[in-house]
């Protein structure tokens, strides 16, 4: 009998042969399970934590990387990976909560939070953060509309939103040039921004609407509701995943989009719930991993512990994961040079990476974090040890099976396999110990008697691998229960 790896969706019964109740570090692809890489670290330590990231690309093709902690602003020094202090005459105060937003707007960098006045630099030649021109409010989120600097759930006014002047990032004389504010009667404070064709979608607590940058008439831009009964809870998980599209986190678990498409209903719902601190569910974030196709979501468990579990949006699957990060982005990294190794690296024998990694061919999007050190890095390293169960499975219903051999459909050498029997459907599971295959043929001896059986396979922190698709068991029929 051939078992598959199924999808991890610990809602599901545990004897739901195509659930897994438990997966860690593998993440999904089309037939099975591939490895999720290590976190590679390749800058110095911010000075206190990251509040906000970004990558931009100037007009000559260079990459630059720009962070924010709670009270300054810098940026990564491309040649020794340094960070550059690039904050301004005014000294930020990121609230509690709270995180920088970023915003290019044609040769210009604009970032703000609620308790900093909106911050100015030229990618190409800048090298100092100004306060923004036109004195914008202080705003929590923001983005580019056409041709509008548009600004979410301002300081003093959470359900309303503003326009810049057209085509003017420094102009916010209302009733002038298109600018203009709008405060919502309902629907709650405003939780985030989305660019849109034309215009921006506003997400709310409990609506979501969308914003149309008008072409005649009087009004700079029109609102309407596109969905009177759904919003967004919390506010840092909403992430755009393609056009029109978008992850989050509702009152009533994981959606996609305006409609409210469940992606986690009876799959993880319940499960993440268990596992996080519920009176920190507003607290959720949220990056997307443009080159797996997966969303990242962290969330505070009781204590100082983190949680990330991942949504790939191409094949509708879940994947957690056990690494610890603070602030996680989508960044695109300058190359690294032979002179940026001797940086990064005492000798030749600490290079860990292979030397086409993305880590030093930068460019490519990719999705990166902050460790608990404030230390930068990519998640392309050595694979992490990965974690997969089945289901309790009975494999011969109404009789105790003896299983005796596994051979595991994977292209890993360094695994080891356990068997876990319980005698009835809910009861104790005793595991076996974990047996390393035999190293001529792959298999995995047992003599593991019992009525359901759950196989857990580990496969080793480092190991190359691609893929696990499934597990080819044999035993034996004994006694009936």
């Amino acid at each position: 009998m051939t078992i598959q790896l199924p999808p991890f969706e610990p809602d599901r019964a545990s004897f739901a042969p195509s659930a897994s109740p438990s997966v860690f570090n593998a993440l999904p692809v089309r037939d099975g399970w591939g490895p999720f890489a290590d976190l590679s670290i390749f800058t110095s330590a911010l000075p206190s934590a990251c509040r906000g990231a970004v990558s931009v690309r100037t007009n000559t093709g260079a990459y630059k990387i720009f962070a924010g902690t709670e009270t300054a602003l810098y940026e990564l020094n491309n040649t020794d990976y340094t960070w550059t202090d690039r904050t301004g005459t005014t000294t930020p105060a990121v609230p509690s909560g709270d995180s920088w937003w970023f915003v290019l707007f044609g040769d210009t960098l604009i970032c703000g939070n609620l308790g900093t006045d909106t911050q100015v630099i030229n990618i190409n030649s800048g090298t100092a953060f100004a306060d923004l021109a036109g004195s914008p409010p202080r705003s929590k989120y923001a983005v580019v509309a056409g041709e509008y600097l548009l600004l979410g759930h301002l300081d003093g006014a959470p359900r309303a939103v503003q326009t810049s002047g057209l085509g003017d990032s420094t102009f916010w004389t209302r009733g002038k040039r298109g600018c203009s504010r709008q405060t919502f009667a309902d629907g709650g404070d405003v939780q985030g921004l989305i660019g849109a064709e034309n215009g921006a979608i506003i997400a709310q607590l409990n609506k979501w609407r969308q914003l149309s940058i008008a072409v005649s008439g009087g009004y700079s831009y029109t609102t309407r509701e596109i969905n009177p009964d759904r919003g967004v809870f919390a506010p840092r998980s909403l992430v755009q995943i393609g056009p029109g599209q978008f992850f989050y986190y509702s009152t009533d678990g994981f959606m996609v989009g305006v409609e409210g498409r469940p992606i986690g209903a009876e799959r993880v719902d319940k499960w993440f719930k268990d596992q996080v601190d519920t009176s920190q569910l507003t607290a959720i974030r949220a990056v997307a991993d443009p080159f797996n196709k997966i969303v990242w979501v962290q969330a505070d468990q009781v204590g100082s512990s983190k949680i990330l579990v991942g949504y790939n949006w191409q094949l509708d699957r879940w994947c957690p994961a056990d690494i610890d990060v603070t602030e996680m982005l989508a960044l695109a990294t300058p190359d690294v040079s032979w002179d940026g190794l001797a940086t990064l690296y005492t000798t030749i024998d600490e290079v860990t990476e292979p030397f086409d990694s993305p880590l030093f061919a930068g460019g490519i999007p990719r999705f990166g974090a902050f460790d608990t050190d404030n230390k930068l890095g990519l998640f392309t390293g050595a694979a992490r040890e990965a974690t997969l169960e089945t289901a309790d499975i009975e494999f011969n219903p109404g009789w105790k099976t003896l299983f005796q051999e596994a051979r595991v459909y994977t292209d890993a050498t360094d695994f080891t396999l356990q068997v876990g029997t319980s005698e009835f459907h809910g009861g104790d599971r005793t595991w076996s110990s974990e047996i390393t295959p035999y190293a001529a043929t792959k298999a995995c001896w047992f003599n593991n008697e019992g009525r359901l059986h759950r196989l857990r396979l580990k496969i080793a922190e480092g190991a190359a691998w691609n893929h696990a698709v499934g597990i080819e068991e044999r035993g034996k029929r004994t006694g009936k229960i």
